[in-house]
């Protein structure tokens, strides 16, 4: 008599799992830097270009530029997703103006809405019936928060906000198509290509900065808030920040984001990642509490958005596991 072939369940390394939540903290932790790049007067271009570019560098020490560095640099979709990389940092700090870390963390998760609606338009990937109820459960547990920035300051909030989960779109479709990073399927591979996109658009825009910054200084362009000044540019509390951030947390959220995929697959990493905003509450906290940065008071609201954004997530991977 024939048996059933009953398919044992995935088993999963508990260190991914530790990977992956080790990741939602150096989230949090670079939420926080955030801010204390703020106090110390960081304008957000500068120190996030420095940032980039230290990280950049710190991987491909470890992994080398390695076969077709120069033809991935190059590659249109390399520019395409450090600019997405990029505009995500550069938004979510000037989203943190105006909101405290685990507020900015919850609105950065727009993105997960975006996501969705841009495959379904651009390229026909219709979701199934839950994963599109869960997608409506995100965006009504984060449209309220929108609500309580404050209102002097909501337009500019609310725009970093969508500007941040716009750029995190595009890196993601960028990616998702980038023909070496879909061949890369080692973390060092991954990582060499990630280093690689990194160092050329963060140099590129280090330059296109710097210049910017003269050619402001010599008035022949005009000041604004948005491009810093060369002495902005050359500010050493930004400098020595950014490299701290580039070198250690940057590179190990690189890092542990890839060997968690691995290990674990992206649908559970992904699962996990809902519970950044939480972590970022966490380590804002425990920063507020070592004097590091400014008291948040703490909105009613945030928790139970929290509770919703991680619900709605875990439906629309659910739906993921059914196809």
């Amino acid at each position: 008599m024939p048996q059933a072939d009953h398919a044992a369940p995935p088993r999963y390394p508990v260190s991914g799992w530790i990977e992956a939540f080790t990741y939602t903290l150096a989230i949090a932790v670079l939420s926080v830097s955030y801010v204390l790049g703020q106090q110390v007067g960081a304008h957000p271009i500068a120190f996030i270009l420095y940032a980039m570019f230290v990280s950049a560098v710190v991987l491909l020490a470890v992994t080398g530029f390695g076969p077709e560095a120069l033809r991935i640099m190059l590659a249109p979709q390399s520019w395409l997703v450090g600019l997405g990389i990029i505009g995500i940092e550069v938004a979510y700090y000037i989203l943190l103006d105006y909101v405290a870390p685990a507020h900015g963390s919850l609105l950065v998760r727009l993105a997960i809405p975006l996501s969705m609606l841009g495959g379904w338009v651009i390229f026909a990937r219709r979701p199934s019936r839950l994963a599109m109820i869960g997608t409506c459960v995100v965006f009504a547990g984060i449209a309220p928060l929108l609500l309580t920035i404050d209102a002097e300051y909501r337009v500019a909030g609310a725009a970093a906000g969508v500007a941040a989960a716009s750029f995190s779109t595009l890196r993601s479709f960028a990616a998702e198509f980038h023909p070496w990073n879909r061949r890369a399927t080692t973390v060092m591979e991954k990582l060499r290509v990630t280093g690689l996109v990194v160092l050329v658009t963060s140099l590129a825009s280090l330059v296109l900065a710097g210049g910017a910054a003269v050619l402001i200084g010599m008035g022949h362009l005009p000041s604004t808030a948005m491009m810093p000044t060369a002495a902005q540019m050359l500010h050493g509390p930004t400098v020595l920040l950014a490299a701290a951030v580039g070198s250690i947390v940057l590179t190990a959220m690189a890092a542990l984001s890839f060997s968690a995929v691995v290990k674990i697959t992206t649908e559970n990493l992904m699962a996990v990642h809902a519970f950044t905003p939480l972590a970022t509450l966490l380590v804002q906290m425990a920063a507020t509490a070592a004097g590091l940065i400014p008291t948040y008071a703490l909105d009613p609201a945030l928790l139970p958005a929290m509770a919703v954004v991680i619900a709605g997530v875990f439906m629309i991977f659910a739906a993921a596991r059914r196809r």
